[in-house]
């Protein structure tokens, strides 16, 4: 099996054992599908062996730490519906920043959970601690789609350096309003939805292109938008 080029097969994972993915290690599938954070749990001994894995879908709950060792061939991990702690998402973006090629982090129904902590000075330093951490990695090869999240995940990429931020709803564009202007690496912002009034957005000076993609949006707003980036 492993003389044979399986980049073109996805495996899709809802149930099973370690046998599976013990008959998986060093194989050259294309794209993985956990449909469980058990099925991860079980896969992540192997994972870092799939050296032609390109797409990895997650489902499920992850708390504490992201220690998933990724392979090298990654180009697109893809968290589902599921929920994950702040810490989990910080640490998987730190882990993404070491790649040394354009890797996309997709955000669909995810549900960011404290990380644990209910003390409120614990948890402020446990965020604070968190921030620091991410924020001294280079991640201008990181682009980021989210479909639905909250707030919070915005203020976890403030000074970031992300590269692209492909945001699928405008309030999505209206959360993360208040911390674009802190991307300093930020080249391209995608856009989709409906836009009335103004545009407000306060755009990083790294921007190269904004894309609407389909999008409905005033004339007042479309005119702002380009006043802004002249």
């Amino acid at each position: 099996m492993l003389s044979l080029d399986m980049s073109n097969i996805k495996i899709m994972v809802k149930t099973s054992s370690k046998e599976l993915f013990e008959i998986l290690r060093d194989a050259c599938i294309g794209i993985l599908d956990l449909k469980t954070a058990d099925c991860a749990s079980l896969a992540s001994e192997i994972l870092h062996t799939l050296n032609k894995l390109t797409k990895l879908d997650l489902w499920g709950t992850y708390t504490g730490r992201c220690d998933i060792e990724l392979p090298a061939s990654l180009q697109c991990i893809s968290l589902q519906k599921g929920e994950c702690s702040s810490e989990w998402l910080c640490s998987l973006l730190i882990t993404l920043s070491s790649f040394d090629h354009p890797v996309t982090c997709e955000l669909w129904a995810v549900v960011l959970q404290s990380s644990g902590y209910t003390l409120g000075d614990e948890l402020h330093t446990h965020v604070s601690d968190m921030r620091s951490e991410i924020m001294s990695h280079d991640m201008s090869k990181i682009e980021i789609m989210v479909t639905k999240c909250s707030k919070k995940l915005f203020e976890i990429l403030r000074y970031t350096s992300i590269r692209i931020l492909d945001l699928r709803t405008a309030d999505l564009a209206s959360l993360a309003s208040e911390i674009l202007h802190t991307l300093n690496k930020l080249t391209k912002l995608y856009l989709r939805g409906t836009y009335t009034g103004r545009c407000d957005i306060e755009l990083p000076a790294s921007l190269q292109c904004i894309s609407l993609q389909k999008v409905e949006c005033s004339s007042e707003w479309l005119c702002s938008l380009l006043i802004t980036l002249s």
